[in-house]
């Protein structure tokens, strides 16, 4: 029975150790998730924070401007902005056209400015000559090229900052929903962690107060015995030993003895009754603890069947010369001092049964049964 014990206690830690590895890991993993999530939602701020449509917009509604400025020069209108003025405009809006934005490239963008340069390059001395037919519709057939370009240049942009703005939110709901699955594992991980560690407290106090040889009750839980709702109860308290279990010992090897020790377990379960405590106390010694109005008459009755279905155990396996010592004590009882009193008295009373000595009138033997009242 220890050696089950030891291996399912072995067994446990090994779980218990799986499970604060696993404990681990996922927190680990948790704190990188969470550093992903946080990482994802910057890089959304910032991909939405971007304003490549308004840069790319500003530099065509400056072309625009400067083609009405030749239009208006072309047409004699009084008041019209000097077309040369908006071409330096433009010209100053050039190096200020950005080509990537962050995560963002725009080669296209390098090839309008390029364009936009060259166009401006080309009109600037058609400006000086706009009476001259022709000069101003060639000029205004150039800049409209541009504004068409800038103007496809403004969709791309926004088209692609929506797709890498959309990207970044399918990665974050990726991830968060992966930081929720590893958060459940590793609430579940806890829960079966901490119903490990309940469980194997239960075994070990239960273990505390079980005699591993026979699996009845030991010496502690005698002495931890409380009657129910701790209130003061009739209670007989039998104490049993074993006559000549040193002789088994010496005859017929320790392994013998171990197996009568647990036939006498046996025996005291079968006829002791659910509604008493049976318990080793150590050695070839143990106790009963009847409760109830009549636990003395119970105490006495039940002994006597243990007496004899133990002796007819023993002349089965070949050792007749095994017999029981029984002293039973019967009185109130509600706390550890008073089974400590009454197991004193039917320890007496037990030792009298062996010498088979008892004066008449403070004693009575019954089926091999030595039986005292506490005096109250």
């Amino acid at each position: 029975m220890i050696r089950r014990w030891w291996t399912a206690l072995r067994d446990l830690d090994r779980i218990v150790g799986f499970l604060l590895f696993t404990t681990c890991a996922l927190a680990i993993l948790a704190g990188v998730t969470i550093a992903s999530v946080q990482r994802y939602q910057q890089q959304i701020e910032t991909v939405s924070s971007y304003n490549l449509t308004y840069v790319y917009t500003r530099t065509q509604i400056e072309i625009m401007k400067l083609a009405g400025a030749i239009r208006a020069s072309l047409l004699d209108e009084p008041d019209a902005a000097t077309p040369t003025l908006k071409l330096a405009i433009v010209k100053g809006r050039i190096s200020s056209i950005p080509i990537s934005f962050g995560p963002i490239d725009m080669p296209e963008a390098a090839v309008a400015r390029e364009n936009l340069r060259e166009t401006l390059e080309t009109i600037a001395p058609l400006l000086d000559s706009l009476a001259v037919p022709g000069n101003g519709e060639l000029a205004l057939a150039l800049l409209d090229r541009s504004i068409s370009e800038f103007t496809r240049l403004t969709s791309l942009a926004n088209v692609r900052q929506s797709h890498l703005t959309d990207q970044q939110r399918r990665s974050l709901s990726a991830t968060t929903t992966w930081l929720c699955v590893n958060l459940l594992l590793l609430c579940l991980n806890g829960i079966a962690l901490l119903w490990l560690v309940f469980r194997q407290k239960r075994r070990l106090r239960k273990a505390a107060v079980t005699d591993a040889l026979t699996g009845l009750a030991n010496r502690a839980a005698v002495q931890n015995w409380k009657p129910e709702n701790a209130r003061s109860r009739m209670t007989a308290l039998a104490v049993i030993d074993v006559d000549h279990f040193k002789y088994v010992n010496d005859h017929f090897g320790h392994d013998v003895g171990d197996d009568l020790l647990r036939s006498l377990a046996n025996v005291l379960e079968l006829h002791a009754g659910s509604d008493a405590l049976a318990a080793r106390l150590g050695g070839d010694e143990f106790v009963l603890i009847f409760t109830g109005s009549d636990a003395p008459l119970q105490a006495e009755r039940r002994c006597a069947a243990i007496d004899e279905a133990f002796r007819l155990a023993m002349k089965a396996a070949g050792i007749a010369k095994v017999t029981l010592s029984i002293g039973i004590a019967a009185g109130q009882a509600r706390s550890a001092e008073d089974i400590a009193a009454l197991m004193k008295q039917a320890d007496g009373a037990m030792y009298a049964s062996k010498r088979d000595g008892a004066r008449e009138g403070e004693t009575r033997r019954r089926s091999g049964c030595l039986i005292t009242s506490k005096k109250e």
